[in-house]
């Protein structure tokens, strides 16, 4: 029984004696946190305000060394949380180097910034330099790549429609000199029946590192319909023939392939079309004339020449 109550006495005693040193540990720190130093820091650096259409090209310097006069809980906080301060490139000068920024024009900003009680003592004496660039825009069509996979006797009617069908770029002209026209990435349909309406991305390939696009997706759509086919027999004429010739065409009548609606086709006739061979053209020379359909009727969504050229031959009236 009296080992039991000497042990509790000990175990009293240590106690208190550990709840005083914790008080006198956490007095000693406030006392100490509470003096005030002078001591480097490290500040992150945020450029804020870049001039309207100027591009920084080389990264300026991200933190900047400083010595400052604080109590010991702010000093602490910096060691914590790394401060940042925001560079006004507002005050931006330019020299013969080029652009730059004062150790004048920076302590200010800096003091500016700094909680009320801290002084700032010390700042390097080095002038931070800038590299700008002139920006430069410039508008260019926007393009799918390949070729639609419509399946078996579909196809487009009209043409495709694209959401912007162009897009602006503001960059470098090291950069955007060089691009004429985007692509976006593949339309992802197979076997195509129907009407689509896809958002495709811009291609990344085009994506630059100082370069803004004013679009990044482009709306594409387009209407299909089930084609027929049917082929016209459509008569050669002959054109630029000098007054004292007659010409004959072997043969005097091509087949035009047409694709289209089944109703647009029941009423084709060949006086509907104009497929004319040229006689002044080189390719007379060689016995044959190049044919060129100049006259296809709207209700046509696309036509084929059955024969590319046709032999003749003249005489004289």
């Amino acid at each position: 029984m009296i080992k039991k109550i000497q042990s509790g006495i000990k175990q009293r005693k240590a106690r208190v004696f550990f709840v005083f040193l914790l008080f006198s540990i956490t007095a000693w720190l406030i006392t100490r946190l509470s003096e005030t130093y002078s001591h480097s820091v490290d500040f992150a650096l945020n450029y804020t305000h870049r001039p309207e259409g100027m591009l920084m090209v080389d990264t300026p310097p991200e933190e900047l060394g400083v010595r400052i006069r604080a109590n010991g809980f702010q000093l602490l906080g910096y060691q914590l949380s790394p401060k940042k301060i925001a560079i006004d490139l507002r005050e931006v000068r330019q020299g013969n180097k080029g652009y730059f920024i004062s150790p004048q024009t920076y302590r200010n900003q800096i003091e500016q910034q700094l909680s009320q009680g801290i002084g700032l003592l010390q700042v390097p004496s080095d002038t931070i330099f800038l590299n700008f660039q002139k920006m430069k825009s410039k508008t260019v069509p926007v393009r799918v790549p390949g070729g639609l996979n419509f399946a078996q006797n579909y196809m487009l009617e009209g043409e495709l429609i694209l959401e912007p069908e162009q897009v602006h770029l503001l960059g470098p002209p090291s950069e955007i000199d060089s691009i004429e026209v985007v692509f976006t990435e593949p339309l992802p349909i197979s076997e195509i029946k129907g009407d689509f309406k896809k958002e495709l991305l811009i291609d990344t390939k085009y994506r630059q590192p100082n370069t803004e696009f004013s679009q990044d997706r482009i709306k594409v759509s387009g209407s299909v319909f089930r084609f027929s086919e049917a082929v016209i027999e459509v008569p050669v004429e002959v054109i630029n023939l000098p007054d004292s010739l007659v010409v004959q065409t072997f043969p005097n009548m091509v087949g035009v392939l047409c694709k289209g609606r089944i109703e647009g086709l029941k009423s084709l006739n060949p006086e509907d079309f104009r497929l004319v061979a040229d006689y002044s053209s080189p390719s007379s020379e060689t016995g044959r004339l190049l044919l060129n359909l100049a006259l296809k009727p709207e209700g046509v969504h696309e036509t084929q020449l059955l024969e590319i050229s046709v032999e003749f031959i003249t005489r004289r009236e």
